[in-house]
């Protein structure tokens, strides 16, 4: 299988050290790509980085992508951040085959990871929350240097002739609770324990062991109870296994939202009083995830728009549930076709269309397949939550025409001798 490789780089020493591993290890055996987020905050700075790191890719062959992302200052900014990286990472995942995020996460941020999740009360599983490969929200990160230190990296890049490298000024300013670890408290905490570093480092290793046998076991007990793990009386078994308890509403939420994002101890804690209760209700663990509490049974919230008949001839444009359906004509297909688009035979295509949420033990026909496939297995093969609700696309007799950023049908198919009609499909803001 030919993965792409898309490289988060920043131009700095550790972004810069993953792209050049990559190169070594995947150049000819995969198309790579870095990507380069200019957040706009440190003006002149950050186009002056971008600027560089686009020559060294050039410099070295590799495509270059570079996206701006509208980050205000304010409270929060770090996660503020973080989130519109990982929803321009999303978007940017869509457009390739088999993707794989590379990023420059090395041991030193694991260990800054670890102490600041220790100020927010975190588990053990918390505390050791990089991991060499995972997935966020549909998105597969990799990191090959987790078990290189700052120093190991600076090294790697003289070795390669690379001297120089972007240094973010805001990382020496002592505004944020990571720079302070990093350039105050940690330099102490090395200073003062025999061992220094190297004791600090062995112990996020134990941690990580530890981790990882907890999680072991909280997925086969999960996976052993087959479809009862969806019973409160499963849960009941567990009310004074926490440590087991927590990690198991993890693997609930991924298979109910596909998004295994840690749970706050306010909201697990809420969980279980609602399993202890028996009683039935919803139960909101976040803005994205809400899961109901009906006759001893879980299920994941859901609240689906109805669905809408659309004359795509008369009126081009037709907002669902927060997404914006336009349809138009075109000369030609394009080279790639994204998921987010479909191409139709405009001469057979019915001038009514129907847009809605998918139903119970619906099926379509995929382009280029044989046979019938069930729309809730072509989500879930992507890793696409039911939560929130893609639109699908149906035609006459409702035969599904398109799952939306999923999978085209073999429905209508272009013949290019005739009408072509692209029906484009985005968020709308």
């Amino acid at each position: 299988m030919s993965h792409t490789y898309l490289i988060g780089f920043s131009g700095g020493a550790d972004s810069t050290a993953a792209l050049l591993w990559t190169l070594e290890k995947m150049q000819g055996k995969a198309q790579i790509i870095a990507v380069h987020f200019n957040h706009h905050l440190r003006g002149s700075e950050s186009d002056a980085e971008a600027a560089n790191a686009g020559k060294f890719a050039a410099d070295r062959g590799v495509e270059f992508r570079l996206i701006d992302l509208d980050i205000a200052p304010g409270g929060n900014l770090e996660a503020r951040a973080r989130r519109a990286r990982l929803d321009a990472w999303k978007k940017l995942c869509g457009e390739y085959e088999n993707p794989v995020v590379v990023t420059g996460h090395h041991q030193d941020d694991c260990i800054e990871n670890m102490f600041l999740r220790i100020g927010r009360g975190s588990n053990v599983s918390g505390l050791t929350g990089l991991h060499l490969c995972s997935e966020v929200e549909g998105v597969n990160f990799f990191r090959p240097l987790l078990i290189m230190s700052r120093s190991d990296i600076e090294k790697f890049l003289a070795e390669r002739g690379v001297t120089s490298w972007a240094v973010d000024s805001s990382n020496l300013e002592c505004e944020y609770s990571r720079n302070v670890l990093r350039n105050k408290i940690l330099p102490e905490l090395y200073r003062l324990f025999p061992g220094g570093r190297k004791a600090v480092a062995q112990t996020l290793e134990n941690l990580q062991e530890d981790a990882a046998a907890l999680d072991r076991m909280a997925a086969a007990f999960f996976d052993n109870a087959g479809k009862s793990h969806c019973e409160t009386a499963f849960w009941q078994l567990y009310e004074n296994e926490t440590a087991l308890a927590v990690r198991m509403l993890r693997l609930l939420c991924r298979e109910f939202f596909a998004d295994d994002a840690p749970v706050s101890t306010a909201s697990f804690a809420r969980f279980m009083n609602m399993v202890s209760g028996g009683g039935n209700g919803k139960l909101e663990l976040d803005k994205k995830r809400t899961l109901v509490f009906v006759n001893g049974m879980i299920l994941p919230g859901r609240e689906n728009p109805s669905a809408v008949e659309w004359n795509w001839r008369k009126y081009p444009q037709i907002l669902w549930n927060g997404y914006l359906f336009k349809a138009e004509k075109v000369d030609s297909l394009p080279a790639q076709v994204s998921l987010n688009e479909a191409f139709f035979d405009g001469g057979s295509l019915p001038d009514i269309l129907n847009v809605g949420a998918p139903r119970d033990g619906e099926k379509m026909l995929p382009f280029g397949g044989q046979k019938m496939v069930k729309v809730k297995k072509l989500r879930i093969d992507r890793k696409i939550p039911a939560v929130p609700v893609l639109p699908l696309l149906r035609g006459g007799d409702d035969v599904v025409l398109w799952m939306t950023f999923v999978r085209h049908s073999a429905h209508h198919p272009v013949r290019p001798e005739r009408e072509i009609i692209r029906i484009f499909a985005e968020k709308a803001e």
